[in-house]
């Protein structure tokens, strides 16, 4: 994080006084919760496993789909795979799996999908890889 910060105020460019506010802001917020993870880290490590077996199988099991994601993206486009994607990755993660958990977790995909494809694309006017099927 303190790496970060310097990095980012050595490329902060030329902006007026109030286009800096915000971005001086974050850089002395990652700064100071830097150097506070190391005086934590220094005066009182905790060492602890990080994933289980288990979880460890999950987390490159939404690797992988996020990769496919990525590859799939501008060839599917970004409503479709991303629907997928995002409903596969849930239904991963979930510790009980069933049919009934499977249309929960499409139908959660499917409303965030649509909720961020209303938002960047009609709203904000960004435009979304557009492959063969939507």
């Amino acid at each position: 994080m303190i790496l970060s910060a310097v990095l980012f105020y050595s490329r902060i460019g030329n902006f007026t006084n109030f286009g800096l506010i915000f971005p001086r802001a974050i850089i002395v917020i990652l700064l100071v919760l830097g150097v506070g993870l190391l005086l934590k880290a220094k005066f009182n490590p905790h060492y602890s496993e990080i994933f289980a077996m288990e979880e460890r199988s999950k987390m490159i099991l939404v690797a992988v789909i996020g990769l496919a994601w990525v590859l799939l993206l501008n060839r599917i486009g970004f409503a479709v795979t991303s629907f997928f994607a995002l409903s596969l990755a849930i239904f991963v993660l979930e510790e009980e799996r069933s049919l009934k958990v499977l249309v929960k977790d499409f139908l959660i995909g499917g409303v965030e999908v649509a909720f961020f494809y209303i938002i960047f694309s009609r709203l904000l006017l960004v435009p979304l890889p557009q492959g063969i099927l939507f």
